[in-house]
């Protein structure tokens, strides 16, 4: 690996010091090359992309702490969109800026767009082909397996910074449940996890701020709310 690569390796946060992140101020090409090649081989959907971001910014360049990284994921899984280009797009700014985010959006998004846009034309314009059937039912097949192996790399973060085991175990087994069972609601489930740990740690500190009191008092409402809304949305969807 070249000298110009290594330069923009996150420096070691020494004990005591502070832990705010700092830009790494890689190369706009490396950003380019690297966001590309995801955009190029990341086939299998949003489990594929965090898996290679993870690998690329965390794993093998260090640009990225895990923490970090698993905190970019809960955040853009909350927000409407694709999670995965979002996550690719925040990846990007934090190694180069604004102008790193426009690159490696453009270079994570365009080649997905020219393969979509081939398949379409492919498959309106006349019966695609056996071995073009055949790459999407492996691929299909495979996903699910790409998927449990991308979530198992991101549960050693998560594991280290848990307060409660039981608890953490809970929401394990409530996300894996609601993965399986509420499709496109699981979001509500996950925000009812959500709130129900912020609630727990917030009136474990001792000396918490009277200002906290309103919403301490009405996070567990919104979390039953949050998880039974999602309930009752996925058996509507399936009723219906």
């Amino acid at each position: 690996m070249s000298s110009q690569e290594e330069a923009p390796r996150r420096a070691p946060v020494a004990s005591g010091q502070s832990a705010a992140p700092t830009t790494p101020r890689v190369p706009l090409a490396i950003v380019a090359r690297e966001w590309g090649r995801i955009g190029c081989i990341g086939f299998g959907g949003p489990p594929t992309h965090i898996k290679l971001l993870r690998a690329l910014c965390v794993e093998r360049r260090t640009w990225l702490g895990a923490q970090e990284f698993e905190d970019a994921i809960a955040a853009c899984n909350l927000l409407p969109g694709p999670a995965s280009t979002q996550l690719a797009i925040f990846c990007a700014w934090r190694v180069r800026g604004r102008l790193g985010a426009l690159v490696g959006g453009a270079a994570f998004i365009v080649p997905g767009l020219i393969v979509i846009v081939a398949l379409a034309a492919l498959f309106l314009a006349t019966s695609p082909p056996l071995w073009v059937l055949g790459a999407g039912a492996g691929a299909g097949a495979a996903v699910p397996a790409v998927a449990a192996h991308a979530g198992a790399g991101l549960t050693g973060a998560s594991w280290e910074r848990r307060r409660d085991t039981a608890r953490w175990l809970l929401y394990l087994l409530a996300g894996a449940a609601s993965a399986a069972t509420l499709g496109p609601w699981l979001v509500l489930v996950l925000l009812g996890c959500g709130l129900i740990e912020l609630t727990l740690q917030v009136t474990a500190r001792r000396g918490a701020g009277t200002e906290l009191h309103g919403m301490v008092t009405a996070a567990p409402v919104l979390a039953a709310g949050a998880i039974g809304s999602g309930v009752l949305l996925s058996v509507a969807w399936v009723a219906f």
